[in-house]
């Protein structure tokens, strides 16, 4: 941390503040931990090679019974775990980096697992809230693999870690109203055979309709892609949908990542996210 300190008439020491960590609070297996590229890595061998070190930080804030144990902005230990360059025959790059570990806010050093391309062994939590999409592009036909700078991927804490927050600070609970739309990935049912993305909607306090669209992808508003609704059920206050996007047409908008899209339903929109490997 970069403490900035003025000369005023003399010399002035500023002491920054100590936090008393005494409180303590277990971070539970599976915890996942959103982290973002810094740099742009290549599968080119002439620059690159495994056990290359990739800068990279925390892209969302963890939080543990209201309390923010890891908070976003904080550095990762990450590093190159798989490279091959583009080859003869049309055989394209791989690229796969791996997440090491990350420091709490008390300074507890905590083991990662997962990253781009490296799919953790326990995911609980938030992460059974996303889906994997594995496609073949993932080895980039004839050409270098890339990750770009703001390429979001996900990892996870491998065991329950105990770990110390201020004693005074109170945790934080936040209330919303609930939304007049919901709207799920039924992950266990996704069949890429299928070439659909499954959905679950749930309509409160709006007319009963069975048209949906996803309208926005990454914040940006694109034409319509149908909601196809497979079955409905009509109930008061809410009505509860299951659908399929076809996900050629999401392909086309996606970044490799963590993606956002938007639905909109009977003049409500609400959104979900989707961790998409490319």
């Amino acid at each position: 941390m970069k403490t900035r300190c003025a000369l005023l008439a003399g010399c002035l020491l500023l002491v920054a503040p100590i936090l008393a960590f005494s409180a303590e609070v277990v971070i539970p297996r599976g915890t996942v931990v959103f982290g973002e590229l810094e740099e742009r890595i290549t599968s080119n061998e002439n620059k690159f090679r495994v056990g290359y070190p990739v800068d990279s930080h925390v892209w969302k804030d963890v939080v543990v019974d209201g309390h923010v144990v890891i908070p976003a902005g904080t550095p990762m230990v990450m590093r190159i775990h798989k490279l091959k360059g583009s080859g003869t025959g049309g055989r394209g790059g791989a690229l796969e980096v791996m997440a090491v570990s990350v420091k709490a806010r008390d300074g507890t050093e905590i083991t990662l697992d997962g990253g781009y391309g490296e799919s953790g062994n326990d995911r609980y939590g938030l992460a059974r809230g996303l889906s994997m999409i594995l496609w073949p592009s993932a080895f980039l036909p004839g050409r270098r693999a890339v990750l770009d700078v703001g390429t979001v991927f996900d990892a996870s804490i491998p065991a329950d870690t105990r770990v110390r927050v201020p004693d005074d600070e109170l945790p934080t609970l936040r209330l919303g109203v609930l939304p007049d739309l919901s709207v799920d990935v039924l992950y266990d049912d996704i069949d890429q055979r299928d070439g659909t993305l499954p959905l679950e909607l749930t309509l409160c306090n709006k007319p009963f309709t069975r048209e949906a669209s996803v309208t926005a992808i990454n914040e940006a508003e694109v034409r319509p892609i149908l909601v196809s609704i497979t079955s409905a059920k009509d109930g008061k206050p809410c009505h509860v949908f299951q659908g399929k996007v076809n996900l050629q047409s999401l392909r086309e908008h996606f970044k490799p990542g963590i993606n956002r899209f938007a639905v909109t339903m009977s003049e409500a929109v609400a959104s979900t996210v989707l961790n998409v490997e490319m």
